[in-house]
């Protein structure tokens, strides 16, 4: 498990992760997703994968039922965690295998009702690289939660949005009856970590193993890349999904300015992964209190959004537009500010009548 080292990592994360006695500031990645999706409360025995330096393993002990199996396993040494049990193994070697199938035996577990996962591999090097490695183990880690995992269990894990992203999706859909993606706060915009959330495990009696071979499932395996539409997309949903096959790290970068003043506002949404307010144009914007903290962390990465991300950020724009309307009109003749407001009216009006045609697809 590599570590970040440096400035860049003592965010309010990493400062609340020594204030509440976590090991990594990642514990707060496992506490949002269950405070969203609430699937520790309900689990009475949990493998943790990859759990160095025991961070997600405090989580669990703290959150699952009184008297819950954790297991928690790694390549490195865990230190001990009161109420859960450290194995140090490779998940990828049978020996990982026998050693978890032995603590079962000796605790009573039949099988996990949760399997998590936020490894990382010790590569280094090319992004590419990295990221391949990253999901190949990914797919090790799904290949034993489908030994391990009890029928209708949940499957959590990291993964990062390159090349194989969808082909670690599509072999996820394979398996549960619901997947889910989220980007918890605790996960910094400029990382591409996504994570993945299986819910109700199929639990087939036989699995098709082209769908457990990363060579095969990331060559050939791969779902096709999904049509963007913020407004109408219903069963493909791009933007909670994350970076679609080929746009995983290219990024395309829209202007505030060019966003608030735009008359096509949903094309841009649709078709740029940030917006930035680095243009001086920017500046009245950036500094303007309408624009929150909450509205830039949106701008950030357009790709991981719903609908109501998107509805908030066009509710922003009609108001910051209004706001900042009045002084570009104050040396205007009474002539022009007649057919300013009659044109900003008009498109007031077209940017409410597409905040009420989101709200009734939503």
């Amino acid at each position: 498990m590599g570590k970040v080292k440096g400035k860049h990592r003592l965010d309010k994360y990493y400062h609340l992760a020594k204030e509440h006695g976590y090991r990594s500031r990642a514990a707060w990645k496992l506490i949002q997703l269950e405070s969203k999706f609430s699937f520790l409360r309900s689990s009475r025995a949990v493998l943790d994968l990859c759990a160095a330096p025991g961070g997600w393993m405090q989580v669990s002990v703290e959150r699952v039922p009184v008297g819950s199996l954790v297991i928690g396993v790694d390549l490195v040494p865990i230190r001990p965690v009161r109420g859960a049990i450290g194995v140090e193994e490779d998940i990828t070697k049978p020996q990982c295998r026998a050693a978890i199938k032995r603590l079962m035996a000796e605790n009573g577990c039949r099988a996990f009702d949760l399997v998590l996962h936020d490894g990382s591999p010790n590569v280094g090097g090319a992004w590419a690289q990295e990221a391949t490695s990253q999901n190949a183990l990914v797919i090790d880690s799904v290949k034993l939660a489908t030994e391990f995992l009890a029928a209708k269990g949940t499957f959590v894990t990291k993964v990062f949005r390159s090349q194989d992203y969808s082909a670690v999706l599509y072999c996820l859909r394979q398996l549960f009856e619901k997947v889910e993606v989220d980007k918890p706060a605790a996960s910094r915009s400029t990382s591409a970590e996504i994570y993945i959330l299986g819910f109700k495990y199929k639990a087939p009696s036989k699995i098709d193993p082209r769908l457990l071979d990363v060579k095969h499932l990331f060559e050939g395996g791969k779902e096709p890349p999904k049509v963007v539409d913020v407004l109408r997309g219903t069963k493909q949903k791009r933007h909670r999904d994350g970076y679609e096959d080929g746009q995983s790290i290219l990024r395309k970068v829209c202007s505030a300015a060019d966003f608030i003043w735009s008359d096509s506002p949903l094309e841009i949404l649709g078709s740029v992964t940030s917006i930035d307010f680095k243009d001086p144009a920017c500046l009245p914007i950036k500094d303007h209190t309408l624009t929150t903290e909450e509205v830039e962390t949106l701008c950030d990465d357009l790709r991981v959004l719903g609908k109501q991300d998107f509805k908030h950020l066009l509710k922003w724009r009609i108001s910051i537009r209004k706001a900042l309307s009045p002084s570009n009109k104050a040396t205007s003749t009474t002539t022009d500010v007649e057919h300013e407001n009659k044109d900003d009216d008009n498109k007031d009006n077209e940017d409410e009548r597409i905040l009420n045609e989101m709200e009734e697809l939503t």
